[in-house]
């Protein structure tokens, strides 16, 4: 007959039975002889590769923030001085509104909205398009409801962090877009979400744009970064230059 465990021990987590088993490897390996600077360095090794398994991105970026929090204000700047080529802040066929940064808050120095690299990749994209278009770096929440509701504005690039539900349009400000869940008032012909997604629910273009153009929209149900933004605009223009052939 089978014995069953005791409740006291079926309540404990099997997280915390591995920590244990760690601690005690540790303990072990010292008593065994290999020193504090040999345990040392496992410790340090192992809570990288955890760090790295179970927290991925946030655990990198806490990893070289040094290095980030001096690189990312220098791209902001490269960036800025790149969208000066272009129309900003004024109403055209295509609208891109790019997500900005408080610059008094910790999140805005270790976490970029986007590289320099996805918005020129953008701009490939809206040129071989030929599209006529406009920049808004610092887009408000009015700013927004003035560029939804404008019936002459068609396309709508929605360009940093966010979900299916929601756009950070600043460190610390965020854009729900069921806000605009009114297509006669705020409908486009395209919307395009390049930020990450998330399965369930709906999003922006479900509510804005006809049916029939929303496969043609920018828009994942998943975390993207910005090798994944490169690849669709490339595959995108890619496309164009087979249509024109």
């Amino acid at each position: 007959m089978i014995k069953r465990l005791p409740n006291p021990i079926k309540k404990v987590e099997t997280g915390l039975i591995q920590f244990f088993f760690y601690i005690g490897t540790l303990a072990y390996l010292l008593l065994k002889g290999y020193g504090w600077s040999s345990v040392l360095i496992i410790h340090l090794i192992f809570v990288v590769l955890y760090g790295v398994y179970y927290f991925r991105e946030n655990f990198l970026i806490f990893f070289f923030s040094p290095i980030i929090a001096v690189w990312l204000p220098i791209e902001n700047y490269k960036l800025r001085k790149y969208l000066k080529k272009f129309k900003q802040n004024t109403p055209a066929k295509s609208v891109v509104i790019l997500g900005r940064y408080n610059w008094f808050k910790f999140d805005a120095w270790l976490r970029q909205n986007f590289l320099k690299s996805e918005v020129k990749s953008l701009v490939s994209y809206l040129e071989a398009k030929n599209r006529d278009f406009s920049f808004y770096p610092d887009a408000t929440l009015a700013d927004v409801e003035s560029i939804m509701s404008n019936k002459s504005i068609k396309e709508v690039y929605f360009m940093g962090h966010g979900d299916s539900h929601t756009f950070q349009l600043n460190t610390d400000e965020f854009l729900y877009y069921c806000d605009f869940n009114d297509p006669q008032k705020y409908g486009k012909e395209f919307v395009h979400q390049v930020h990450c997604g998330t399965p369930d629910g709906k999003s922006l273009i479900d509510y804005v744009v006809p049916e029939k153009n929303r496969p043609q929209c920018f828009f994942f149900r998943k975390p993207i970064n910005s090798f994944d933004i490169d690849k669709e605009f490339k595959r995108r223009i890619k496309n164009l230059k087979k249509l024109g052939d």
